[in-house]
């Protein structure tokens, strides 16, 4: 088993349909078998899916859409719809929280009892997946008689998205898999070790649940520009009190308070001047080639993770995403 085995691409912040299916093409043909898909305010995750799941040999994926935007009936039949398109190929359903600016501003719901919302929307999941009628009166979802007529969905592993004890918890009890994301393989050795505490704590095995951790990938020409467009998109998470919390967790503290107090006085240059290199290189893998990369890369299946997702950083922030992707491949192939 090469390296390869433990990794996939997300394809995320592309905002041209065209290049985004080209790309799960390229992935298909370098050889990884798992493409995942985001979603904010851009492209729609579902239908990109079905056609990838269609068009592709490629395992399907969200990692992640939020537990606010569609109510888990609909979420089981996008799911299942995935998996008959893809001649019953695993499909990897992520979901989460999202955040509460998108949930409350953006869609108008209320962005409530997060964690509790996931496990609720969890098992109505499990019960549709099994093909059987819905019957779940939880505090926040509910539903009852609804079944996939298509018939159950077995394929369908479920994810949940996050980094906080709840949401680990949460994963390691009753998912398929947690979603982690700036998360680097010095982080992620420690994180492994909690997690796979968890899910032993829960009576169950080590192979029965995934650890699935992001990594943030540009191989191109201009790496500096790379680096410096990756550097202002940290400021949007530092200044996000749930990565601020994270980020000064794990050695970042002077960072987060250096980068909240310039953007609370609105100087936005000296946010961005606040994110340190020292930051950018924990989280930001980027190179000219496989043979720059390749060691941060392996890096990340050394530390535990079950499969990398790689994230090519984007070309309107430098990046060169097919080359990217090419490059994971030969520098773990």
């Amino acid at each position: 088993m090469s390296d390869l085995d433990h990794a996939s691409v997300l394809l995320s912040n592309i905002p041209d349909a065209d290049e985004l299916l080209g790309l799960a093409g390229i992935a298909a043909g370098s050889g990884y078998r798992r493409a995942w898909l985001a979603e904010t305010g851009g492209l729609e995750a579902s239908a990109l899916a079905a056609v990838i799941a269609r068009t592709t040999p490629l395992e399907v994926g969200t990692a992640i859409v939020p537990v606010y935007s569609r109510s888990p009936a609909l979420l089981s039949m996008m799911a299942s719809t995935w998996s008959h398109l893809g001649g019953g190929r695993p499909v990897h359903l992520g979901i989460g929280a999202g955040g509460q600016v998108i949930v409350e501003r953006w869609h108008g719901v209320p962005f409530e009892k997060p964690a509790t919302t996931t496990r609720e929307t969890l098992r109505i999941l499990r019960q549709a997946f099994a093909g059987t009628r819905t019957d779940v009166t939880g505090r926040t979802r509910r539903s009852s008689g609804f079944r996939l007529t298509t018939g159950a969905a077995p394929a369908v592993r479920l994810y949940v998205g996050g980094m906080g004890p709840a949401m680990l918890d949460l994963a390691a009890e009753v998912a398929d898999g947690l979603i982690v994301t700036w998360l680097s393989p010095r982080v992620l050795t420690s994180f492994r070790e909690s997690f796979s505490a968890a899910v032993e704590g829960h009576g169950r095995g080590p192979d029965e649940v995934r650890l699935v951790a992001r990594a943030y990938v540009a191989v191109t020409d201009t790496v500096a520009e790379a680096r410096e467009e990756v550097r202002k998109e940290l400021v949007e998470y530092v200044v996000s009190p749930p990565y601020a919390r994270y980020f000064a967790s794990v050695g970042f503290a002077d960072e987060v308070a250096r980068v909240n107090e310039a953007f609370a006085a609105r100087e936005r240059a000296a946010a961005v001047a606040a994110v340190s290199d020292r930051l950018l290189d924990e989280v930001l893998v980027a190179g000219k080639d496989a043979a720059d990369i390749a060691p941060r890369v392996r890096a990340y299946v050394r530390a535990g993770a079950d499969d990398v997702m790689i994230q090519p950083v984007p070309a309107s922030r430098g990046g060169d995403p097919a080359r990217t992707i090419t490059a994971v491949a030969e520098a773990l192939g």
